[in-house]
């Protein structure tokens, strides 16, 4: 069995008083793809926010690679985690690979700047994406799809081991919903442990190694997605009739979708 380099136990927290999710666990190993599915206020992005220390936990422990992030500091913290957002308002004319070059952040000391290294590290992400051609164009007019991507690269420029991602294929079309998937598995087959919240119920079968199901801030099932997705977990989740159909594609490859019935 691979060794975990997450391990996240009985956690707990929300938002003041009110507490929005209630003792999860898990444990990821170095190239897991976990998916946090569930609906509308179910709590995946308040877990996400509890991981990254944006919200203060009241309960539980955050083990990464052997040490407890309650004793990192910020500097620190970002050289474990990265997260990427739904959507980043770029409010000056960034091209993408000064966006991207921002994530060196972490490596520097107050004052610095980017040194050529690091602009080189930064365009290394950017080819790894494959979207190099994009280095000198104006972030603020790229489509949303790309904008992801981009996005992405700068988490890969952090150089952490855990990267997150809250609903990256949202508000996408169908094919830079694909190119993220593609990115995404690209990202576990080179070792890092990614974290994605989903309201797409057959976006696990695609990316993911596990699902954490989720209904009211509790864990309602935790496994590879073929054993968690089923039509029952599925209808009990989201309270409408759904179905798992297993398809053949035109490479002959076995493949799942969800669909409501």
């Amino acid at each position: 069995m691979a060794e975990l380099e997450l391990q996240v136990s009985d956690l707990r927290g929300g938002y003041g008083k009110k507490e929005v999710v209630h003792g999860l666990s898990f444990g990821l190993a170095a190239g897991d793809v976990l998916c946090l599915l569930g609906p509308n206020g179910c709590g995946k992005s308040t877990l996400l926010k509890l991981l990254l220390r944006f919200l203060p936990k009241t309960a539980g422990r955050i083990i990464c690679r052997g040490v407890d992030v309650d004793r990192l500091s910020r500097r620190q913290m970002a050289r474990y985690f990265a997260y990427i957002p739904q959507r980043d308002q770029a409010m000056f004319a960034y091209t993408a690979l000064e966006m991207v070059t921002m994530a060196r952040s972490a490596y520097l000391g107050n004052m610095q700047t980017p040194k050529p290294e690091d602009i080189e590290i930064a365009y290394d992400c950017l080819c790894q994406l494959k979207i190099q051609h994009l280095a000198d164009f104006p972030y603020f007019k790229m489509s949303g799809g790309q904008r992801q991507l981009v996005l992405i690269a700068r988490a890969l420029c952090q150089k952490t081991c855990i990267l997150m991602m809250d609903e990256p294929t949202a508000s996408l079309d169908f094919a830079n919903q694909q190119l993220i998937n593609d990115a995404i598995n690209e990202l576990a087959r080179a070792g890092k442990i990614v974290i994605v919240t989903t309201h797409n119920p057959a976006q696990p079968f695609a990316i993911a190694s596990q699902v954490l199901l989720m209904r009211e801030g509790q864990t309602l099932s935790l496994g590879p997605p073929q054993q968690v997705l089923t039509d029952e977990s599925l209808e009990q989740v989201y309270g409408i009739p759904m179905q798992v159909v297993t398809i053949t594609d035109r490479k002959q490859n076995q493949r799942s979708i969800c669909l409501s019935v």
